[in-house]
């Protein structure tokens, strides 16, 4: 179990970040506080997994060519998080390809892919080359009766059945399950046991996935622990979905609670409101809880974070922690001003860190300091200070006065966002005229 304490914190910091903290002028109350410290049980060896070219790859639109996805999880993996679910080969053969081609070019990931518990997905797995598996089912009795039309003893016939032909073919299992937030824990245990021994040797293991987001950081904590004590101490990853937006306070509730593995996507894309955005776990681990990560290459991090936005053809939120363009951009004249004084006054991430810096935007809430110091002052102007008050008066007044007309041009950007992100996946009248060539060859 990984300590957690003040000057594990600090020794991480820069020097002039670690400063105010040891003359006590500012605080971290998520190292220094015994009653808040005494109750984290961080593993010693953490790990991430990524999902990103398969859960992230379900967000409505998004479609990786096989050369995109073999570079993403190169790029992933030279990032420090080895473990990469890669694809689902059952879709179609260009996503077998895709899965085949991965496997081949990324010598630095350890890959594995998604299949039902179904004969025809995995052979597509095989036709893949993979040789590791995330068989699934669901977990929920809603889902098993509603979804499925099983009872949740056939689920398991199912499912065993299945996963004997998996084996049988030399495939490691990742025993995956939908909906375990929202089903009976003891069900839970009674089929990852089964699952368990039957698999054998086969057997490369298991996490608790939040498929809809209903966890929040206490009950996902919960039921990490409840879990672990009914499977004999087995090693369990976790994977949330964020429509909640409790993604990343569920993984690391769950770490503080023990778990030594958090999965998630890059920038957090996926199904409906997407996954636990993976970098964002990982800058609060080493930022707000001193933990070196020594596996981590943040530089990676923040190229693969590029990479994803432009493949997927999604921008990334400007205000999104860690990636966004205004995680360290400052127009406020009150902010920019302390920045000035030094970047931690308003940002708690050292930006070298991510190899980011402070930069400054101009506009209705600029003060004097930063129009002098960022605009004037490296071009030779030198104003008095009743000029340099005109001269920001004025800044202030252009940005407010031309809004009337930018207000048209924001309006014509925001729908024609809407109408590309429309436009990403099929029309309806699309797939009826596909419907009418194959109905009437």
């Amino acid at each position: 179990m990984v300590k957690i304490n003040k000057q594990r914190f600090l020794k991480l910091l820069p020097e002039s970040y670690r400063e105010p903290y040891e003359k006590e002028w500012i605080h971290n109350y998520c190292v220094e506080p015994e009653e808040v410290v005494s109750q984290y049980h961080f593993s010693s060896n953490l790990n991430f997994a990524d999902t990103t070219c398969r859960d992230g790859e379900q967000q409505v639109g998004v479609v990786f060519t096989p050369e995109q996805k073999v570079d993403i999880v190169q790029t992933i993996a030279d990032a420090g998080i080895s473990l990469c679910e890669i694809g689902y080969p059952g879709v179609s053969k260009e996503e077998e390809r895709a899965c085949k081609m991965i496997s081949e070019n990324a010598p630095n990931a350890l890959c594995f892919v998604m299949a039902r518990a179904v004969k025809e997905d995995i052979d597509a797995a095989l036709r893949s080359d993979a040789r590791m598996v995330d068989l699934f089912t669901s977990c929920s009795e809603y889902h098993i009766r509603t979804k499925m039309g099983l009872t949740p003893d056939s689920n398991i016939e199912m499912y065993l059945k299945a996963l004997d032909y998996a084996c049988d073919h030399g495939l490691g299992i990742v025993f995956g399950m939908e909906d375990i937030s929202r089903s009976d824990i003891d069900y839970y245990a009674k089929i990852v046991l089964a699952v368990k021994e039957r698999a054998g040797e086969k057997w490369m293991g298991t996490g608790i996935s939040d498929t809809t987001g209903m966890f929040n950081p206490k009950s996902a904590a919960w039921f990490y622990k409840e879990a672990v004590k009914r499977l004999e101490g087995l090693t369990l990853g976790m994977h949330f979905h964020n429509d909640f937006g409790m993604a990343v306070a569920n993984s690391i509730a769950c770490l503080e609670a023990g778990a030594p593995a958090a999965q998630g996507t890059i920038l957090g894309i996926g199904e409906r409101c997407g996954n636990t955005p993976i970098e964002e776990v990982i800058v609060a681990l080493r930022v707000l809880y001193g933990m070196k990560l020594r596996q981590i290459n943040f530089d990676k991090l923040m190229e693969a974070c590029e990479k994803v936005s432009r493949y997927a053809g999604v921008p990334i939120p400007v205000n999104k922690p860690i990636a966004g363009m205004n995680a360290f951009r400052h127009e406020s004249g009150i902010h920019a001003h302390g920045v000035l004084a030094h970047p931690h006054i308003y940002e708690a991430i050292p930006h070298d860190l991510l190899g980011r810096k402070s930069k400054f935007a101009f506009g209705k809430f600029s003060g004097t300091a930063v129009v002098l110091e960022e605009a004037l002052s490296p071009h030779g102007i030198k104003p008095n200070k009743e000029q340099l008050r005109e001269i920001v008066l004025k800044v202030k007044d252009k940005q407010e006065a031309r809004e009337a007309e930018k207000q048209k041009v924001k309006d014509k950007f925001v729908q024609e966002y809407y109408d590309y992100m429309t436009r990403m996946s099929l029309t309806l009248e699309e797939v009826l005229e596909i419907a009418d060539e194959v109905m009437n060859k």
